[in-house]
C-alpha cells in the first residue's frame, strides 16, 4: 500500500489547520476581554461599596454632631462607643478642642470632631464642626442630666 500526497491533500490539510488556528486565536481573545471586562466589573463594585460606606459614616457623623448640639449626646471627649441599631456595625468617638482668639483668650467656642468607624470594614469618616456649646442649660435629655 502506498499513500500519495497530492497537492490537493495538502491544501485541505492546512485549510483544516488555519481554521483550527484562527478558532483558537478567537477563544483566547475572548476569554481575555471577558477577563478584563469581569476585573472592571469587581472594581466597580468594590468603589460603589466604598461610596455607599462613607455616605453612611457622614451621615452618621452628622446626625451625631445634630444630637450633640440638640443635647441629646453629651458634649465630652469619648473614646470609641457602639451606635445603636440600625447602626450597630458603627461606633463614634468625639474629641472637644477649645477655640481661643489670637492673644489666647477664650472665645466660648468649642471645636467638636466625630470620629466614626465601621467594626467590620476599614471605613474611617471625620466631621468637625466649631459650635457655642450651651452651658448650664437642662432639658429632658440623658446628656443634660446633672451628675449626683
Amino acid at each position: 500500500m502506498r499513500i500519495s500526497h497530492s497537492p490537493r491533500g495538502l491544501r485541505l490539510g492546512s485549510l483544516e489547520a488555519a481554521v483550527l488556528l484562527e478558532v483558537l486565536l478567537a477563544l483566547i481573545l475572548f476569554v481575555a476581554a471577558a477577563a478584563v471586562v469581569t476585573t472592571a466589573f469587581n472594581a466597580s463594585m468594590a468603589s460603589l461599596e466604598r461610596q455607599k460606606m462613607g455616605s453612611r459614616a457622614l451621615n452618621i457623623a452628622a446626625s451625631v454632631l445634630a444630637e450633640i448640639q440638640l443635647g441629646i449626646r453629651p458634649a465630652s471627649a469619648d473614646s470609641p462607643r457602639p451606635l445603636e441599631s440600625p447602626a450597630q456595625d458603627w461606633t463614634y468617638e468625639t474629641a472637644l478642642t477649645p477655640t481661643e482668639t489670637i492673644g489666647g483668650g477664650v472665645t466660648g467656642l468649642t471645636r467638636i470632631e466625630v470620629v466614626i468607624r465601621h467594626q467590620k470594614s476599614p471605613t474611617v469618616q471625620r466631621m468637625a464642626q466649631v459650635v457655642r456649646l450651651k452651658t448650664g442649660s437642662l432639658t429632658n435629655s440623658p446628656a443634660s442630666t446633672p451628675q449626683i
